[in-house]
């Protein structure tokens, strides 16, 4: 199944060829890549090396890039269409040049919806009373999307349309922890190092996302998993004020977090016990006590983690280039 899989995207790729220097890396590819580097002091990076979950497969897009020797990285994801035709030209616009008395290397654009622009709607605000995401996200963009200025600051970041200079990706990883949100994490792990990321309000790109079967109470639990977590991480960061994360996602990470998510479960169990769906009346009481429980300890323990792998990231990112034989596995444009 695999390789009819690559065997189709190799011929829509190939489509593509003669405007681009393009290849696909494959599963195959960062077996490739792990069990090369197994063994060469690098185990706690390699076994993050995976296309599952967004982290681990953004922080292999950067390794591949890396290897590659590229200056910029533009990250988009498979379910966006671009339209504007100059689309590349603005995406490294700035990028390595002055911003605000200290160089550029890292923006995002934001998406365009296909009804709303690049607002959300916000589904049920009766019962998510105290988890109005959406509410607080179109908050978040409206003042730079809406700016006269160009470059604005921002406290969110899109990874489907995100800009990375390498001066950045080989410093900062992707947080392997966090369950989503890891683009919005990554804006504040740059910023807690050094490097602003600015909202571009010229860039953008439709945003069309595939009707996904999980349940709200699912959403609901991986972002009581994340901001639990980031909550946490952010006791070790001393760049970062919560203020300047307002509105969002700063709503999310004040002390009255676990209320927000206990509320909002118990506000949708019992919705669930009224339509008799007791299947969600459980998960929904799961994720009460989840806030408490698991996601806590989770968060305690992988917080302090992410210093570390930060700092092994940026030794391996600094030794990877040098390795002759993986860039030639890589190189597939003759630039041995």
């Amino acid at each position: 199944m695999d390789e009819k899989v690559n065997y189709n995207l190799n011929k829509v790729l190939g489509r593509f060829s003669k405007f681009f220097q393009i290849m696909l890396v494959t599963a195959v590819d960062l077996q490739y890549l792990r069990d090369f580097l197994t063994g060469r002091g690098f185990n706690g990076i390699t076994r993050n090396i995976s296309f599952k979950g967004y982290p681990n497969m953004r922080n292999a897009i950067l390794i591949v890039a890396n290897i590659l020797k590229s200056r910029i990285v533009l990250m988009i994801d498979d379910d966006e269409i671009v339209e504007d035709k100059n689309f590349l030209t603005k995406a490294v616009e700035f990028i390595g040049e002055k911003y605000k008395k200290k160089k550029l290397f890292a923006k995002t654009g934001y998406y365009v919806h296909d009804k709303t622009g690049y607002s959300l709607v916000q589904q049920s605000p009766k019962t998510r009373k105290l988890w109005l995401k959406e509410t607080y996200i179109n908050k978040a963009l409206d003042k730079s999307i809406n700016s006269k200025r160009r470059l604005n600051e921002t406290t969110m970041a899109f990874g489907g349309i995100m800009v990375l200079h390498e001066r950045l990706y080989k410093k900062i990883p992707f947080d392997p922890n966090i369950s989503r949100g890891e683009d919005t994490d990554y804006l504040m792990n740059a910023k807690q190092f050094g490097f602003d990321l600015v909202l571009d309000n010229k860039f953008n790109i439709k945003h069309l996302p595939a009707k996904k079967p999980m349940e709200y109470w699912g959403k609901l639990r991986q972002d009581i998993y994340r901001f639990v977590y980031v909550k946490e991480k952010l006791k070790y960061f001393n760049r970062i004020r919560l203020k300047s994360l307002e509105p969002y996602p700063a709503v999310f990470l004040k002390d009255d977090l676990e209320y927000r998510a206990v509320v909002t479960s118990i506000n949708y169990a019992r919705s669930s016990l009224k339509r008799k769906r007791y299947d969600f009346y459980k998960e929904y009481f799961k994720n009460a006590k989840i806030a408490f429980t698991d996601a806590r300890m989770k968060a305690v323990i992988n917080a302090p983690r992410y210093f570390e792998f930060q700092k092994n990231w940026a030794e391996f990112m600094c030794e990877l280039p040098k390795l002759k034989k993986l860039r030639n596995h890589f190189d597939r444009f003759g630039e041995k």
